[in-house]
């Protein structure tokens, strides 16, 4: 992003305080709708590659790149994104940090917030501020840059960030059937051996095991990765009526009935139902739904922080 962008988009936010106006930031618009009658700040044009160092592996992008055009540039370098980011199509990387996505390999290397270092951004008061860096071993300051992930554009404009990236490994999945509660406490189980594994999933009533590097001859027939694909992002066919919700939970938790897939070692399940089946519950109708149903605790601390990034609500809460 140009000075002269910067200082534009400010400009914008600083007039929307002042005249008390709602602002959405947006990117394609493949994970938030855009509500009519709030102004739209779209950074789908503020794309690029800032800095790359392979040997250091550190990337820094504008917030509008393009997953695909972020994996492609790793990839010639036989590097990827650790947190597996699902792409919606023509996702960007400035809207999966602001949901805060990540992929089947949460259990294994860690959630989206760990591979970030740095970012440029700007508040609700039209400050151009900078958080972070591009060294992994960076401890300047508050640590805003990962606190930030997840904020769904409620609290600052991301313009720029700076990501720890990992070398591109070779992996192969395994399968085999069995019902979904002893799927669930399999994987549990695995999770806990010396497998190299980086993800485990059920569907369709198989489950499914992904291994890197070298390992043992499995116990399971070898399967296609694609699996991991139809997973991430996982958008299945639903009939008239039906309701979708992103469950999270425990691991070895139970199964929820109407269940059609589990993810992330069964701390992610999917599952049909017209009512919120548990606790951290989200509805995904094409969108993520917000919701609103956080403890007292992290609803003062959310508050809080949107006084502190926010103070004139300019950009639209969650």
């Amino acid at each position: 992003m140009s000075d002269s962008f910067s200082n534009q988009l400010s400009d914008q936010i600083k007039q929307a305080a002042t005249e008390k106006r709602t602002l959405q930031i947006t990117g394609n618009k493949t994970k938030v709708p855009q509500v009519s009658g709030i102004e739209e700040i779209s950074l789908s044009e503020n794309s690029g590659i800032v800095a790359y160092e392979p040997s250091e592996l550190v990337i820094t992008v504008k917030s509008g790149t393009k997953l695909t055009d972020l994996k492609a540039a790793l990839a010639e370098h036989n590097q990827m994104l650790g947190f597996e980011p699902p792409d919606y199509g023509g996702s960007t990387i400035g809207g999966t940090y602001a949901c805060a996505l990540t992929g089947p390999s949460r259990p294994f290397r860690g959630v989206l917030r760990d591979f970030v270092l740095g970012t440029k951004m700007i508040d609700g008061r039209g400050q151009q501020l900078t958080f972070g860096g591009q060294m992994i071993k960076n401890v300047a300051g508050y640590d805003v840059s990962r606190m930030m992930a997840g904020s769904k554009g409620s609290m600052a404009v991301i313009t720029e960030l700076s990501l720890k990236v990992i070398p591109l490994v070779e992996e192969v999945t395994y399968c085999k059937e069995m019902p979904e509660d002893e799927a669930i406490v399999l994987m549990n189980k695995m999770a806990g051996t010396t497998l190299p594994l980086s993800g485990c999933a059920y569907y369709n009533g198989l489950f499914y095991y992904r291994v890197f590097g070298e390992h043992a001859e499995q116990d399971a027939m070898q399967c296609d990765n694609d699996i991991w694909l139809t997973l991430n992002p996982f958008q299945p066919k639903l009939e008239a009526g039906q309701k979708l919700w992103r469950v999270d939970t425990e691991g070895p938790a139970p199964s929820i009935p109407n269940t059609i897939a589990v993810g992330m070692c069964g701390q992610r399940r999917w599952v049909i139902s017209d009512e919120a089946p548990a606790p951290y519950s989200t509805l995904w109708q094409s969108y993520f739904a917000p919701r609103h149903n956080d403890p007292d605790a992290i609803s003062k601390i959310k508050a809080g922080l949107k006084q502190v990034f926010d103070p004139y609500n300019v950009f639209k809460p969650l």
